[in-house]
């Protein structure tokens, strides 16, 4: 039974959260307060700004979890020591620092939400929190011109997203109140926040499916990957959601808007918006698994391939990516070739490497015989930008972790780890 990967989950319930604060706050501004007329729709508005408040507790609650899951992986600590330890990680990383930004956006735009004359303030507050989720996954790490494209393509995804699929729930609330009542002022409400919901949700879906396009170019790199890679499979699973969420978003303006006000209109209209929400929520828990999966067109086009008997891993992190390879791949007397990279596949500049080798099997062996099997070497630095260990001695074959110890130009230490395969060899190769 496959393992559910507690990253992706957090990841997920971390943009449902972000983006239903962020669309609500878009549905207030841009479709529901311009649409009420003065004294009207006071309980509605204080709905909804209920709804961004405890979108906004969720939204601060995951983004902690997340900081912590990625420190733990960072930093190679338990997770119970990482909610203590996460310091480093929020300073000295790109991500701790836009992690750090969106808190302050997220509480910024809870107290803008105790000021109603501060529409503008509100809006630019929620673009702020939802849009900067994009220097977090891959678009924030592409470089040269197509960075700036992809980067470009992403946010305006996020902004997109926000408004259409972040501002149902908030359009469900609406419908739902008005369904309670009869007034002939509540269905022309009705008939004006909808249609003006709708030109929002139609220039969303453009917006998405243009962006959603460019970021697939970026990230597939091939169509085939659609069904041969794990990406391509959530991704493709993804798209399928998305259309059924327009063919109900179809149905709901050529369909059910005429029919406004009328009850049976109003009704359908807040049944679609609730199973689109529901399509949402499965959407962006894709999401979420895909930012903890390798792209397809993720390749280090200046990465030279190892050798055919060599054993190679290859560790990916947020912060940085190492490729190690030893050859040969069998015990006995080897070197090492460490390149670090980042994820824009530049080089990653550090001052010392330190590499350790140590069995991972249920061979019962004592303290010392696991202290004699235990590998340690420091890495020299190569013109080339590699780390070398020249005579490096494998005593016998099977399963070892690799463990890299990394210290930066600046900040704290990296730790990565994996476990790498040494094949058996005969006695010639001593």
């Amino acid at each position: 039974m496959p393992v559910v990967d507690p990253l992706a989950v957090v990841r997920g319930i971390h943009f449902a959260a972000t983006l239903l604060a962020a669309g609500t706050v878009i549905f207030i501004v841009l479709v529901a307060a311009p649409c009420l007329r003065p004294g009207e729709g006071s309980a509605l508005l204080r709905r909804l700004t209920l709804m961004v408040w405890v979108a906004l507790a969720g939204t601060v609650l995951t983004g902690l979890v997340w900081l912590v899951l990625v420190a733990a992986n960072i930093l190679d600590i338990p997770l119970a020591d990482a909610w203590l330890g996460f310091g480093p990680v929020a300073t000295d990383t790109r991500f701790g620092e836009i992690a750090g930004l969106r808190l302050g956006l997220a509480v910024t735009l809870g107290v803008l939400m105790t000021l109603p004359r501060q529409r503008a303030l509100q809006l630019a507050a929620a673009a702020g929190l939802s849009g900067l989720l994009a220097f977090t996954g891959h678009a924030g790490a592409t470089p040269g011109a197509a960075g700036w494209l992809h980067l470009t393509s992403d946010l305006l995804h996020l902004l997109a997203a926000a408004a259409w699929l972040g501002g149902l729930p908030g359009f469900a609330l609406m419908l739902a109140a008005i369904g309670k009542s009869t007034a002939s002022a509540e269905g022309a409400f009705a008939r004006r926040a909808t249609a003006r919901f709708s030109a929002i949700g139609i220039a969303s879906v453009g917006i998405l499916l243009g962006s959603g396009l460019i970021n697939s170019w970026e990230l597939l790199g091939g169509p085939s990957n659609l069904w041969t890679t794990a990406y391509g499979r959530v991704l493709a699973l993804k798209a399928a959601l998305f259309v059924f969420m327009v063919a109900l978003a179809a149905v709901n303006r050529f369909r059910l808007t005429p029919r406004l006000p009328g009850p049976p209109a109003i009704r359908a209209l807040r049944r679609n918006a609730r199973i689109e929400s529901a399509l949402g929520l499965g959407v962006l828990m894709l999401v979420g698994v895909l930012g903890t999966v390798i792209p397809g067109a993720h390749v280090h086009t200046n990465a030279a391939a190892p050798p055919s008997e060599a054993a190679f891993v290859h560790i990916h992190t947020e912060i940085v990516m190492a490729d190690v390879t030893i050859d040969p791949g069998h015990a006995g007397k080897s070197a090492a070739t460490i390149r670090l990279w980042r994820e824009d596949s530049s080089d990653y500049h550090a001052r010392s490497v330190n590499l350790v080798l140590e069995p991972r099997d249920n061979t019962p062996r004592t303290l010392e015989q696991n202290v004699e099997q235990k590998i340690e070497r420091t890495a020299e630095p190569r013109p080339d930008g590699t780390w070398h260990i020249d005579a490096l001695d494998i005593p016998r074959a099977g399963v070892w972790i690799l463990r890299l110890t990394i210290r930066p130009v600046s900040g704290a230490p990296v730790v990565l780890d994996a476990p790498i395969v040494i094949t058996q060899c005969s006695n010639e190769c001593w």
